[in-house]
């Protein structure tokens, strides 16, 4: 088992400790020198640790007046604790969230979307087309996908969509890029021209068939590579 870094040490107790409410909310932490002592840690290890969390919002740092909880307002709840819950998630366990919601999302879009949200839609998988780079791709992917959810009409699910984009971004990028391109783009038109017609059920087998082809992809993609590595192991140890 891959030994833990020590910042990692200071992230999950900082962390535990928030998520079972011994550190509430607004409540400022314990000094970076305390954390140190407690933990048996550098003060580098500690700040390290402390930036992690601020980087996804679970705290935030004062100037000169030490680290703080973040107060969640009731709209953002979701979006300040979850990403920190799902930090472990490897892409298949995200993949197989998205296929659930994203299905539920698309039936209510078709049912309630306008004919300006259907616009918007078709001049996104537009400029898909054309995208320059993975980088101008993925946010396109992403804005499509984001917009369906909000024309969903249901502004909880809109928001574990955005959490789920959030944490696919910022910590399972490589593997996106691995199985999702260009070559998609027309299973988006697929389901866009269900969301048209306002038929919720192909609109939801479309999407659900697009989520499981990347799915499919991806476990094609590690296996092939882990019995590479594999092979490459046995090949070593018998030299």
């Amino acid at each position: 088992m891959k030994r833990k870094s020590k910042s990692q040490k200071v992230y999950d107790y900082i962390e535990s400790r928030i998520i079972s409410g011994e550190i509430e909310p607004g409540e400022r932490l314990p000094s970076e020198a305390e954390l140190g002592r407690m933990l048996n840690v550098s003060r580098v290890s500690v700040r390290a640790g402390i930036e992690k969390l601020a980087a996804i919002g679970l705290v935030r740092k004062k100037k000169g007046g030490g680290t703080y909880v973040r107060q969640p307002e009731s709209e953002n709840y979701l979006s300040v604790f979850t990403p920190t819950l799902l930090h472990n998630t490897d892409y298949l366990e995200l993949m197989e969230i998205r296929r659930a919601l994203d299905s539920l999302g698309v039936q209510l879009c078709a049912e309630n979307v306008s004919e300006s949200g259907v616009r918007k839609l078709r001049k996104i998988l537009d400029r898909m087309e054309h995208a320059k780079d993975e980088d101008e791709f993925f946010e396109l992917d992403k804005r499509f996908h984001l917009l369906i959810s909000k024309y969903s009409e249901n502004r909880f699910l809109y928001n574990i969509h955005l959490i789920i984009w959030d944490v696919l971004q910022k910590r399972l990028r490589d593997k996106y890029d691995t199985v999702t391109g260009k070559d998609r783009v027309d299973e988006h038109h697929q389901i866009l021209e269900a969301i048209t017609h306002k038929d919720a059920d192909l609109a939801r087998v479309y999407t659900v068939r697009h989520l499981e082809k990347i799915i499919d992809t991806f476990k094609c993609e590690y296996n092939e590579a882990y019995q590479k590595a594999l092979a490459e192991e046995k090949a070593k140890n018998d030299t």
